[in-house]
């Protein structure tokens, strides 16, 4: 099974894998799904309405009960009607409360949370709520909250993608490794928080 991989930044700026947390379908699919149903009005794929039983006004109940299931915004996620960016577009949005744009912006790609945010994350994924492996994250940033050489954390979201913060920094073919991602020298990753953020 896939899980949810944290990598944590050590005072040198290299990224190591800190932990991992089971079941990615929990991770940011989770969230990605609740934060459609509670901030998004329900999507209808184009070819709702080219179905022969679809009549203008119909209910939302109505269409899903024809259907079958709850269209998502989130499949597919290539192709002319791919409009999985307005859910990742919600960490922007104000209409959002703080709390929920902090969890999801966390399974963006590239972000990196400095220490000073440890604890904003952790409050934000406490009181998500819905069936996620927020709670279990939360456990992990905390260790590595009272771990006074981690800088900062990041996401790889599901371990079955190749590419992680381990090996992003590109190959040694002298030593024949990998290099890590170093959030000190590198300019590829954006910040989940600034200073002044941090603070409040």
């Amino acid at each position: 099974m896939s899980c949810t991989e944290i990598y944590a930044f050590g005072k040198d700026g290299n990224a190591f894998l800190y932990d991992t947390v089971r079941n990615a379908w929990r991770g940011a699919m989770a969230v990605w799904n609740i934060m459609e149903k509670r901030y998004l009005p329900l999507y209808l794929p184009e070819c709702v309405f080219h179905c022969n039983w679809y009549h203008p006004g119909m209910g939302n109940a109505d269409i899903i009960a024809h259907l079958g299931y709850t269209p998502s915004r989130l499949f597919p996620f290539s192709g002319r009607e791919d409009r999985s960016c307005e859910i990742w577009n919600l960490c922007k949005s104000e209409d959002v409360p703080e709390r929920d744009r902090i969890v999801l912006a966390t399974t963006l790609d590239d972000v990196l949370v400095p220490r000073a945010g440890f604890q904003k994350v952790i409050d934000a994924f406490m009181n998500f709520g819905g069936e996620t492996n927020l709670s279990e994250q939360a456990k992990v940033l905390q260790k590595a909250l009272d771990d006074e050489n981690i800088i900062a954390i990041g996401w790889n979201q599901t371990s079955v993608s190749a590419d992680h913060w381990a090996n992003a920094g590109g190959y040694d073919e002298e030593r024949g490794e990998e290099i890590p991602y170093n959030c000190l020298t590198m300019a590829e990753h954006w910040w989940l928080f600034s200073d002044e953020e941090c603070d409040t």
